[in-house]
């Protein structure tokens, strides 16, 4: 008995489309796996931290406070700074904006 060529064409179709879905149900969970991160190892803590200027390596503070990357200050002349790095008990901060902090005075009442 011989299968007319339009019974072999779809039969090859349901063959290609069921191998295609197979492989597209397979693929991602081989090649696009999930990554996890690498733990940190923990960070040592100290009793104080030396926070310095990243460009001038002026001392901008010291804090006895654990500090990390990300973490911000205002410095007593009104400048915001942000921890960009922190190596042992240093951090260094990166020069972020001039606050005018007279913006955010109340102005008594009237």
């Amino acid at each position: 008995m011989k299968l007319s060529h339009t019974g072999k064409l779809v039969g090859i179709l349901a063959l290609l489309a069921l191998v295609t879905v197979g492989v597209l149900h397979y693929v991602p969970l081989t090649i696009f796996s999930v990554q996890q991160k690498p733990e940190q190892p923990p960070q040592k803590i100290y009793d104080y931290y030396i926070i310095i200027e990243e460009n001038t390596g002026e001392v901008l503070m010291y804090v006895p406070l654990v500090v990390s990357p990300g973490d911000e200050l205002i410095s007593e002349n009104n400048k915001r700074y942000r921890i960009v790095k922190v190596e042992e008990n240093q951090a260094y901060a990166r020069f972020v904006e001039n606050l005018n902090l007279e913006l955010y005075q109340d102005s008594g009442s009237q």
